[in-house]
C-alpha cells in the first residue's frame, strides 16, 4: 500500500511499517533497531529483507523493503499479530453487550469485563474453523477474531454457529498502523469496537424472538381474519336492522317533548322531518328533533362545545334515543351498509342532514365551526323561558308557604293535612287540582296572591283573608279577627290618650304665649272670650281642637297684643297732650277760667281736655284757648 493511500485511509502522514520481524520471530520497533540493513529484520507479511530508515534519513522513521517493491501487507499483518500477542499474559477482556433471555424475557445484557486464559493461536478443526485466538473465559471456550482490513464473512459465522463455541470479533480497522504495543493492547482488550459473531445465548434469544414474532404474526392474522369476519357481520347486521327498522316504524303514539314551547316560539313546524337515517333512532323524528332544538340549542346542554353533528349524537345516545344496532357506526361500516341499502345513513349523518335543513330554513345560523339558533328564535325563547322560570320560582315559593301555614296551625286544626294532600285537593274555582291550577297561567296568579295574603294575616301584618284557599284556616281566621279587634281597641284607646295629650299640649302652648304677651285681665279676657270668627269658640277651645286651630289662636293673640299695645300708646300720647293743654290753660287763663275752659264743651271739639290726643287736636285746642284768652284775659 502506497504512503498516500495509507494517509487517506488512516488519517495520518506517519510511517506505515514500524515493526519488523527478528530472526527469532519476535517483533522489533523501528526505534529499537540499528540503521539500514543492520536492523536484521524481515517483513512480517512477505519475509522480504527490510532496511531501517531513521529520522536522520527521513522525516518519519520506518522500515522499507530492500531492493524489492513493498508488498503492502506488512502494517496490517504486524497489527494483527501484535493484537494476538496481547492475550499471552491472560489479560482481562471486555466482552460486548448482547441479546439474551432473562426468565424467558428478551433483554440486552450489558458489556462485561472477564478474566481470560490463553489456550493457543489459530485453532483449527475438521470443520475448517480457523479463529485468530482460542481462549477460555467464564469457564467456557471462546474464539477471538481480530479484524484489521478483512472482517468475518457470513460463511465463517455460519461455521462458528455450527461449532457452537462463542466467538467475538474485535475491530482494529481505525487503529493507526504505527501504534505502540500499549495502545494496541488497550484497543484489543478494552476500547476497540467489538461484536459477537456467535453466542448460544444470542441464538436462543433470537430463536425466542423469531418464535414470538411468528406467534404474533399468526395471532395478528387470526385477529385480522376475525376482525374482517366481524366487520362483515356488523355490516350485514346493520343493513338488516335498518331494513327492519324501516318496516316497523317506532312510536306510533308519541308526545313531542316541550311541544308547547316549540309551538309558542314558532318552531313546531320544523320538527318531524324524515331525513335519511331517521330509522336509526328509537323515537320518531319529531321526538329527537324536538330534543335537539330544545336541549342542545336552547338549554345548551353541550356547554361551550361546538354544536355539530357528532357531539349532538353523543347527547342523543346518552338520552338512549339511538337504537343499539346503530350505535357508534364507523364511516367504513356506514359506507358499506349504504352500498347494500341506499336508504341508510348513520345517526350522526341523519343529525347532520337535519342541521343542514334547519340552516336552509333560517332556524340556525353558522357560529365558528358549528351552528347556533337564529336570534329571532333564540331571543323569543329566552324571554319565554325567563318568564316561566320566574313563575316556577313563585310556585315553589307558594308551595313552601303552604307548608309554613300548615306548620303554624295547631295539630287538631291541621287534621293531618300535608302539602302533597293540598296539591292534590280540588281548586273550587277551576275544578283542577291545586297542583295543576298552579301551572295554569290563569289560575296561578290568584292562588299565589291568596296564599301570600294568608301568610301576611298569620304573621300579623296583613288584612283578614275571607276564604280558605283549600286550607283548614277557619279557626285561624277567627283568632286573627278577634286579635285584630283587640288591637283596634288598644289603638283607639291610645289614640284617645294621644288626642287628649295633644289637646292639653296645644292649650298649654297657647297659655304660655298669652302669659308672655298679656297681663292677667287682658289674658283672661282673650283666652276665654268666645268669638264669631272662631265659630263661637274661645281661643283656648280653638287651640285644643287641632294644630291648625292653635295656629289661628296664636295669630289672633298676635293681633290682640298689637291692638292692646296700640291702645296703650295712644292713651299715653293723649295723657301727654292733656298735660300740655292743662299747663298751657293754667298759664294763660285765670284758674277758674282755666278749669272752665278745660271742661267746657265747645261746639266743634267738645271739652278740650278730653279732645286732645295728638298734635292736630292739640293745635286745634290751642286755637280755642287763644279765643278764651282774648275773651277772658290773662291771669296777670
Amino acid at each position: 500500500m502506497a504512503h498516500e493511500q495509507a494517509q487517506k485511509s488512516y488519517g495520518t502522514d506517519r510511517a506505515q511499517l514500524v515493526y519488523g520481524r527478528r530472526p527469532d520471530g519476535t517483533f522489533a520497533h523501528i526505534g529499537e533497531v540499528a540503521r539500514g540493513l543492520a536492523c536484521g529484520c524481515v517483513c512480517p507479511a512477505c519475509n522480504g529483507q527490510l532496511v531501517a530508515r531513521l529520522k536522520e534519513d527521513h522525516r518519519v522513521a520506518h522500515f522499507a523493503h530492500h531492493d524489492v517493491e513493498a508488498c503492502g501487507g506488512g502494517p496490517e499483518t504486524v497489527l494483527h499479530l501484535l493484537a494476538k500477542e496481547a492475550f499471552r499474559s491472560n489479560p482481562k477482556l471486555i466482552l460486548p453487550e448482547r441479546l439474551g433471555l432473562d426468565n424467558k424475557r428478551l433483554v440486552m445484557k450489558p458489556s462485561l469485563e472477564v478474566e481470560t486464559e490463553f489456550l493457543r493461536l489459530e485453532y483449527n478443526d475438521p470443520k475448517t474453523i480457523i479463529p485468530d485466538l482460542y481462549v477460555r473465559a467464564l469457564g467456557y471456550d471462546l474464539f477471538v477474531e481480530v479484524a484489521v482490513t478483512h472482517f468475518t464473512d457470513s460463511a465463517k459465522i455460519q461455521r462458528l454457529r455450527e461449532h457452537k463455541i462463542p466467538a467475538v470479533e474485535i475491530d482494529l480497522s481505525k487503529l493507526p498502523r504505527d501504534s505502540l504495543r500499549d495502545a494496541i493492547n488497550e484497543a484489543v482488550l478494552k476500547t476497540a469496537t467489538r461484536r459477537w459473531l456467535y453466542h448460544p445465548g444470542i441464538e436462543a434469544a433470537r430463536a425466542k424472538q423469531e418464535a414470538d414474532e411468528l406467534k404474533w404474526q399468526q395471532e395478528r392474522g387470526r385477529r385480522e381474519a376475525a376482525a374482517t369476519a366481524k366487520y362483515r357481520s356488523r355490516v350485514e347486521q346493520t343493513a338488516a336492522a335498518y331494513r327492519q327498522a324501516l318496516a316497523n316504524p317506532v312510536g306510533r303514539d308519541f308526545v313531542v317533548p316541550r311541544g308547547v314551547e316549540l309551538q309558542a316560539i314558532g318552531l313546531a313546524k320544523f320538527v318531524g322531518r324524515g331525513v335519511p337515517g331517521f330509522a336509526c333512532f328509537s323515537e320518531p323524528p319529531a321526538v329527537w328533533q324536538a330534543i335537539i332544538l330544545a336541549e342542545v340549542f336552547h338549554d345548551r346542554c353541550l356547554g361551550n362545545a361546538q354544536c355539530k353533528a357528532v357531539p349532538i349524537v353523543n347527547h342523543l345516545e346518552k338520552r338512549q334515543l339511538i337504537q343499539k344496532a346503530f350505535l357508534r357506526v364507523s364511516g367504513e361500516v356506514a359506507d358499506d351498509v349504504t352500498a347494500i341499502d341506499a336508504r341508510f345513513a348513520p345517526a350522526w349523518k341523519a343529525v347532520d342532514n337535519y342541521l343542514k335543513y334547519l340552516l336552509g330554513e333560517g332556524v340556525l345560523t353558522p357560529q365558528g365551526f358549528g351552528v347556533t339558533l337564529a336570534p329571532a328564535f333564540a331571543n323569543r325563547w329566552n324571554a319565554r323561558t325567563l318568564a316561566a322560570n320566574q313563575r316556577t320560582a313563585l310556585i315553589q315559593e307558594t308551595v313552601q308557604r303552604v307548608g309554613w301555614i300548615l306548620g303554624e296551625l295547631p295539630e287538631d286544626e291541621r287534621a293531618g293535612t300535608t302539602v302533597d294532600q293540598w296539591l292534590q285537593s280540588i281548586h273550587q274555582e277551576s275544578g283542577l287540582t291545586y297542583d295543576k291550577a298552579l301551572r295554569s297561567e290563569v289560575e296561578a296568579p290568584k292562588i299565589i296572591g291568596e296564599i301570600a295574603t294568608i301568610v301576611q294575616m298569620l304573621e300579623g301584618n296583613g288584612p283578614l283573608f275571607y276564604g280558605s284557599a283549600g286550607l283548614p284556616i277557619g279557626n285561624a281566621i277567627s283568632r286573627r279577627k278577634a286579635k285584630m279587634e283587640e288591637q283596634a281597641e288598644v289603638r283607639r284607646q291610645r289614640q284617645l290618650l294621644e288626642a287628649s295629650r295633644l289637646r292639653h299640649s296645644r292649650r298649654d302652648r297657647l297659655c304660655v304665649d298669652a302669659e308672655t304677651e298679656l297681663n292677667g285681665e287682658d289674658r283672661s279676657a282673650f283666652l276665654h272670650t268666645k268669638r264669631a270668627d272662631m265659630s263661637d269658640m274661645s281661643p283656648v277651645e280653638l287651640a285644643e281642637d287641632s294644630e291648625s286651630g292653635l295656629t289661628r289662636a296664636r295669630e289672633a293673640l298676635s293681633v290682640f297684643v298689637r291692638q292692646r299695645r296700640g291702645e296703650a300708646e295712644a292713651a299715653a300720647e293723649k295723657a301727654a297732650y292733656q298735660d300740655k293743654i292743662r299747663e298751657l290753660a293754667e298759664a294763660r287763663l285765670p284758674p277758674a277760667d282755666a278749669i272752665a275752659f278745660l271742661k267746657a264743651r265747645e261746639d266743634d271739639i267738645g271739652a278740650p281736655l278730653q279732645y286732645v290726643k295728638d298734635e292736630r287736636t292739640f293745635q286745634k285746642a290751642c286755637a280755642k284757648l287763644t279765643q278764651w284768652e282774648n275773651q277772658f284775659g290773662s291771669p296777670f
